[in-house]
Protein backbone atom coordinates (compact mmCIF):
# COMPACT_ATOMS: atom_id res chain seq x y z
CA UNK A 1 0.00 0.00 0.00
CA UNK A 2 2.67 2.57 0.92
CA UNK A 3 4.97 1.87 -1.98
CA UNK A 4 1.62 2.04 -4.39
CA UNK A 5 1.09 5.54 -2.96
CA UNK A 6 4.56 6.79 -3.21
CA UNK A 7 4.42 5.76 -6.86
CA UNK A 8 1.20 7.83 -7.38
CA UNK A 9 2.86 10.65 -5.52
CA UNK A 10 6.06 10.32 -8.15
CA UNK A 11 3.34 9.94 -11.30
CA UNK A 12 1.77 13.79 -9.35
CA UNK A 13 5.23 14.96 -9.86
CA UNK A 14 6.52 13.86 -12.90
CA UNK A 15 2.85 15.39 -14.14
CA UNK A 16 3.09 18.75 -12.62
CA UNK A 17 6.23 19.00 -13.82
CA UNK A 18 5.53 18.60 -17.29
CA UNK A 19 2.31 20.52 -16.99
CA UNK A 20 5.07 23.22 -14.80
CA UNK A 21 1.64 23.92 -12.92
CA UNK A 22 3.42 23.97 -9.41
CA UNK A 23 4.11 28.28 -10.28
CA UNK A 24 0.31 28.62 -11.06
CA UNK A 25 -0.30 26.68 -7.89
CA UNK A 26 1.52 28.47 -5.44
CA UNK A 27 0.25 31.75 -6.86
CA UNK A 28 -3.43 30.92 -6.48
CA UNK A 29 -2.65 29.59 -2.92
CA UNK A 30 -1.64 32.84 -1.91
CA UNK A 31 -3.37 35.12 -3.38
CA UNK A 32 -6.99 33.09 -2.98
CA UNK A 33 -6.07 32.37 0.79
CA UNK A 34 -5.06 36.47 1.06
CA UNK A 35 -8.66 37.08 -0.22
CA UNK A 36 -9.95 34.77 2.31
CA UNK A 37 -8.20 36.06 5.09
CA UNK A 38 -8.71 39.93 4.00
CA UNK A 39 -12.51 39.13 3.40
CA UNK A 40 -13.30 37.58 6.77
CA UNK A 41 -11.10 40.03 8.83
CA UNK A 42 -13.07 43.20 6.93
CA UNK A 43 -16.40 41.70 8.34
CA UNK A 44 -15.26 40.32 11.74
CA UNK A 45 -13.51 44.01 12.15
CA UNK A 46 -16.33 45.82 10.70
CA UNK A 47 -19.29 43.64 12.61
CA UNK A 48 -17.40 44.40 15.69
CA UNK A 49 -17.25 47.96 15.50
CA UNK A 50 -20.84 48.35 14.41
CA UNK A 51 -21.33 47.15 17.49
CA UNK A 52 -22.47 43.51 16.72
CA UNK A 53 -21.53 40.89 18.82
CA UNK A 54 -23.24 37.92 17.74
CA UNK A 55 -21.03 34.87 17.33
CA UNK A 56 -23.69 33.25 15.19
CA UNK A 57 -23.68 36.11 12.45
CA UNK A 58 -19.90 35.91 12.36
CA UNK A 59 -20.03 31.91 11.75
CA UNK A 60 -23.01 32.15 9.41
CA UNK A 61 -21.12 34.84 7.22
CA UNK A 62 -18.05 32.56 7.57
CA UNK A 63 -19.66 29.80 6.16
CA UNK A 64 -21.48 31.51 4.06
CA UNK A 65 -18.26 33.54 2.40
CA UNK A 66 -16.29 30.60 2.41
CA UNK A 67 -18.70 28.21 0.29
CA UNK A 68 -19.11 31.17 -2.41
CA UNK A 69 -15.75 32.06 -2.45
CA UNK A 70 -14.91 28.38 -3.14
CA UNK A 71 -17.45 27.38 -5.77
CA UNK A 72 -16.63 30.64 -7.26
CA UNK A 73 -12.99 29.51 -7.58
CA UNK A 74 -13.25 26.16 -8.27
CA UNK A 75 -15.98 26.82 -10.98
CA UNK A 76 -13.47 29.78 -12.05
CA UNK A 77 -10.11 28.39 -12.33
CA UNK A 78 -11.66 24.76 -14.07
CA UNK A 79 -13.22 27.26 -16.84
CA UNK A 80 -9.68 29.58 -17.08
CA UNK A 81 -7.40 26.75 -16.52
CA UNK A 82 -9.10 24.34 -19.10
CA UNK A 83 -9.05 27.11 -21.91
CA UNK A 84 -5.57 28.35 -21.53
CA UNK A 85 -4.17 24.16 -21.58
CA UNK A 86 -6.43 23.36 -23.93
CA UNK A 87 -5.24 26.25 -26.11
CA UNK A 88 -1.45 25.11 -25.35
CA UNK A 89 -2.12 21.52 -26.04
CA UNK A 90 -3.81 22.72 -29.23
CA UNK A 91 -0.62 24.70 -30.21
CA UNK A 92 1.97 21.69 -29.45
CA UNK A 93 -0.40 19.56 -31.83
CA UNK A 94 0.05 22.20 -34.88
CA UNK A 95 3.60 22.49 -33.73
CA UNK A 96 4.58 18.60 -33.52
CA UNK A 97 2.10 17.52 -36.50
CA UNK A 98 0.30 15.05 -34.17
CA UNK A 99 -2.22 14.44 -31.78
CA UNK A 100 -2.00 14.32 -28.43
CA UNK A 101 -4.68 13.02 -26.89
CA UNK A 102 -4.51 10.36 -24.07
CA UNK A 103 -0.47 11.15 -23.88
CA UNK A 104 1.44 12.16 -21.16
CA UNK A 105 1.61 15.94 -21.62
CA UNK A 106 -2.48 15.86 -21.83
CA UNK A 107 -2.97 13.97 -18.97
CA UNK A 108 -0.50 16.45 -17.12
CA UNK A 109 -2.77 19.15 -18.81
CA UNK A 110 -6.10 17.80 -17.32
CA UNK A 111 -4.15 17.28 -13.87
CA UNK A 112 -3.17 20.77 -13.96
CA UNK A 113 -6.59 21.83 -14.58
CA UNK A 114 -8.30 20.06 -12.03
CA UNK A 115 -5.70 20.91 -8.97
CA UNK A 116 -5.55 24.59 -10.01
CA UNK A 117 -9.34 24.59 -9.84
CA UNK A 118 -9.45 22.94 -5.66
CA UNK A 119 -6.62 25.32 -5.13
CA UNK A 120 -8.62 28.15 -6.17
CA UNK A 121 -11.48 26.85 -3.89
CA UNK A 122 -9.69 25.18 -0.91
CA UNK A 123 -6.94 28.42 0.21
CA UNK A 124 -9.70 30.84 0.45
CA UNK A 125 -11.98 28.52 2.59
CA UNK A 126 -9.81 27.39 4.75
CA UNK A 127 -8.52 30.46 5.02
CA UNK A 128 -11.81 32.58 5.51
CA UNK A 129 -13.12 29.30 8.15
CA UNK A 130 -9.66 29.83 9.70
CA UNK A 131 -10.26 33.22 10.87
CA UNK A 132 -14.53 33.00 12.22
CA UNK A 133 -12.86 29.93 14.11
CA UNK A 134 -12.64 31.18 17.76
CA UNK A 135 -16.19 32.18 17.38
CA UNK A 136 -17.37 28.07 17.84
CA UNK A 137 -15.90 28.88 21.15
CA UNK A 138 -17.68 31.65 21.60
CA UNK A 139 -21.04 30.56 20.84
CA UNK A 140 -20.37 27.62 23.00
CA UNK A 141 -19.94 30.05 26.13
CA UNK A 142 -16.14 29.04 26.80
CA UNK A 143 -15.00 32.86 25.41
CA UNK A 144 -16.17 36.22 25.09
CA UNK A 145 -17.13 37.77 22.05
CA UNK A 146 -14.63 40.65 22.58
CA UNK A 147 -11.66 37.71 23.45
CA UNK A 148 -12.94 35.64 20.19
CA UNK A 149 -12.86 39.08 18.07
CA UNK A 150 -9.14 39.48 19.17
CA UNK A 151 -8.32 35.78 19.05
CA UNK A 152 -9.65 35.78 15.55
CA UNK A 153 -7.76 38.81 14.55
CA UNK A 154 -4.81 37.49 15.86
CA UNK A 155 -5.02 34.58 13.60
CA UNK A 156 -5.75 36.28 10.65
CA UNK A 157 -3.19 39.03 10.38
CA UNK A 158 -0.46 36.22 11.44
CA UNK A 159 -1.46 33.92 8.77
CA UNK A 160 -1.22 36.89 5.87
CA UNK A 161 2.42 37.28 7.55
CA UNK A 162 3.32 33.45 7.41
CA UNK A 163 1.68 34.12 3.82
CA UNK A 164 4.15 36.94 2.96
CA UNK A 165 6.89 34.70 4.65
CA UNK A 166 6.02 32.56 2.16
CA UNK A 167 5.81 34.51 -0.38
CA UNK A 168 9.83 35.23 -0.02
CA UNK A 169 10.83 31.88 0.60
CA UNK A 170 9.26 31.37 -3.17
CA UNK A 171 11.18 34.61 -4.58
CA UNK A 172 14.40 34.12 -2.61
CA UNK A 173 14.03 37.89 -1.11
CA UNK A 174 13.50 39.04 2.24
CA UNK A 175 11.06 36.85 3.98
CA UNK A 176 10.62 38.99 6.70
CA UNK A 177 9.75 42.08 4.15
CA UNK A 178 7.22 40.41 2.33
CA UNK A 179 5.71 39.01 5.86
CA UNK A 180 5.31 42.85 6.61
CA UNK A 181 3.81 43.78 2.97
CA UNK A 182 0.92 41.25 3.57
CA UNK A 183 0.41 42.43 7.30
CA UNK A 184 0.37 45.75 6.14
CA UNK A 185 -2.13 45.32 3.83
CA UNK A 186 -4.25 43.76 6.59
CA UNK A 187 -4.10 46.56 8.87
CA UNK A 188 -5.11 48.73 6.59
CA UNK A 189 -8.35 46.49 5.79
CA UNK A 190 -9.03 46.87 9.54
CA UNK A 191 -8.50 50.64 9.69
CA UNK A 192 -10.34 51.17 6.97
CA UNK A 193 -13.27 48.85 8.40
CA UNK A 194 -12.42 51.54 11.72
CA UNK A 195 -12.85 54.43 9.51
CA UNK A 196 -15.95 53.02 7.75
CA UNK A 197 -17.83 51.90 10.22
CA UNK A 198 -19.16 53.08 13.16
CA UNK A 199 -21.85 51.89 16.37
CA UNK A 200 -24.57 54.02 15.15
CA UNK A 201 -24.49 52.23 11.91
Amino acid sequence: MKSYLLEKFENLQDLLEISSAGEILRRYFVMNAFDGALTMLGFVVGAYISGSKNPNLILSAGLSASYAMAISGFVGALITEKAERERKVKELERAMFTKLDNSLIDKASDTAVVLAALTDALAPMLAALTSASPYIFSRMGLISFDVATFISVSITLALVFCLGLFLGRVSKGNMILYGFYMLLAGLAVSLLMFLSTGPDI
